[in-house]
Formats: C-alpha cells, sequence, structure tokens
C-alpha cells in the first residue's frame, strides 16, 4: 500500500487513497458494530436463539476438526519446506543468478507466474472433485464455489491467455488496468491485489481463530460449509502474508528484478492447494455421528 500511495502512476495512487479512506470508514462502522453488540451480549446469551446455536454446535464432523487441530502436520512440513527455499531464495538470488535469469523466473509469463496458475488449477480441479463426494449441499456449493474462484485465480494469473493467444486489451479495460491486460487484480491501481492479501490472511489466520474462540462463528462456519486451514497450515499462511517488499527489502535490499509480489502469490497458491487436500477429510463424514444430526436437523 506504501508503494501505491507514492506510486507516479495517477490511477494507482488515486486508488489507494480511496482504499484508506474506505478502509477507516469500514473500521469506523467494524468498532461501532462491536460496541453495539458488547452491549446487547447479556441478551443475546439469555436468548433461546443463541442457546439452541450452543447446543446445536458444529456441522463439521468430528475428525475433520480432529485434524486441523495439528500444528505439526504435512501441511507445516511442505509449506515450511517451501518458505525455507522461498527465503533462501531472496538472500542468494542476486549472487546465483544473472539479471536474465532473475527476469525469467520473476516477470510476466516466468517461471513463478506459471508455477502460480499451475498450482491453481491444480487446487479447482481439487475442489471439483472433492465438491462430487461432499456429504452435503452447503458443502458440495461451496466447494464448487471454490473451484470457480481458484479457476477464475487461474485466469487472472495468466491474464486469461492474452499474451499466448495474442488478443488486444480492449480499450475501457486497458484505461483502468495499470499494466494494460485483460485482468482485474491489475485494474483500478492494484486494488484487487490489496483485496487478496487482506482475503488470504482473514481465511488463513482470522477464519481459524474464530472457528475455535467463538462457538457461535463456529456454529455458521460449518453451515456455511467453509472450509479452514490447520494449525499448522494456518502458521504458515501468517509466514507468507508477510512476504511484503517493505519487510524483505529491509532485511536483503531491492534486488533489481526480484519480485516479492510474484513469490508471495506462489506460496499463496500452494496454501490452498494444501487447504484443499486437508478437507478431504469432509469428504468421508457420512458415517459420522455429528453429521448425521446435522442431516436430522435439516431435515426437520
Amino acid at each position: 500500500m506504501d508503494t501505491s500511495l507514492a506510486s507516479e502512476n495517477d490511477l494507482t495512487r488515486n486508488t489507494a487513497l480511496a482504499t484508506v479512506v474506505v478502509a477507516r470508514s469500514a473500521m469506523g462502522f467494524a468498532a461501532a458494530l462491536f460496541l453495539l453488540l458488547a452491549i446487547a451480549a447479556p441478551r443475546i446469551e439469555a436468548s433461546s436463539w443463541f442457546k439452541r446455536r450452543l447446543s446445536e454446535g458444529s456441522a463439521f464432523p468430528h475428525n475433520y476438526e480432529i485434524s486441523q487441530r495439528h500444528l505439526f502436520n504435512t501441511s507445516l512440513v511442505i509449506a515450511g519446506t517451501a518458505i525455507a527455499l522461498a527465503v533462501t531464495y531472496l538472500v542468494a538470488a542476486e549472487a546465483v543468478f544473472d539479471q536474465e535469469t532473475l527476469d525469467w523466473i520473476n516477470y510476466e509469463d516466468g517461471f513463478l507466474e506459471w508455477l502460480s496458475a499451475a498450482i491453481l488449477i491444480g487446487s479447482s480441479i481439487l475442489a471439483l472433485v472433492f465438491a462430487r463426494q461432499m456429504p452435503t449441499k452447503s458443502l458440495k456449493w461451496m466447494y464448487f464455489f471454490l473451484a470457480f474462484l481458484f479457476f477464475v485465480m487461474f485466469g487472472e494469473e495468466i491474464s486469461w491467455g492474452q499474451r499466448q493467444i495474442g488478443f488486444q486489451t480492449p480499450e475501457q479495460l486497458g484505461s483502468i488496468n495499470v499494466q494494460n491486460e485483460v485482468n482485474l487484480h491489475n485494474s483500478f491501481g492494484y486494488l484487487f491485489d490489496h483485496l487478496f492479501i487482506l482475503c488470504f490472511f482473514i481465511w488463513g489466520c482470522v477464519v481459524p481463530a474464530l472457528y475455535w474462540i467463538d462457538p457461535i462463528w463456529r456454529w455458521f462456519q460449518s453451515r456455511l460449509g467453509l472450509p479452514f486451514p490447520s494449525l499448522g497450515l494456518a502458521l504458515a499462511m501468517f509466514v507468507v502474508s508477510l512476504f511484503q517488499p517493505e519487510l524483505t527489502d529491509r532485511f536483503i535490499g531491492d534486488v533489481p528484478g526480484l519480485r516479492v509480489a510474484e513469490l508471495r502469490e506462489t506460496l499463496s497458491a500452494l496454501c490452498f492447494l494444501l487447504l484443499m487436500w486437508e478437507s478431504r477429510t469432509l469428504t468421508a463424514a457420512k458415517d459420522d455421528k455429528r453429521h448425521t444430526a446435522f442431516h436430522q436437523e435439516q431435515a426437520s
């Protein structure tokens, strides 16, 4: 955001300023909402609706909850190894690779971009396969949505094949896209990039924390069907969120041709793939007692 606020591009700078205004307004609204909830908390907790939600609990199968409580697991090993390799690359890239190789790794149609795209399409396929196996409608619809979401992210990563196919950017889109490409994430001054970073952090860190802390959120999220990372993967996603130029430049300096954002996007895609793989436990929930109770609740 600091880079966008100081950008020489008017669209990027103005969008960043507007984002700051909206963010401040949203935080003010959230503060007022939380204050009202705090005042009304005694009455809410005494209500029959609240007590019933507490008694119903989570609709996620018990085995899934157990697996997501693990800190030291396969996801942490895989994501942790990838993070270690990424840090090593950031530290040693300038000494090991020449400028041409760095450009091939980091820039448009480079290694990192295509690696991210491959992982995202893999995440989409995995979500689609699991969607067909999910035992409840809420889980099926959620995983069909996630399959679609990851496919859109795949398309956005390669600008929908614009450079491979060779079609031009429409004039109206080019006027709002800072890189004159057919995608949304570079439009309106990287607004969607900022939103992606925020949503990645919320899904990876805030959502699992709320699930384990707040029983009402746990009730709501499980019926929505939104999967959440294990403790090990949540820790990795938190570290990935720290891959920001403002932080990395302080430790290794600004290396020409080194794009931390591309590296972060690749690590983020890997975390999405691991998140989908962790949720395979949900497909085997048919014999779970909690799942049976949830089905009876929906039927009634």
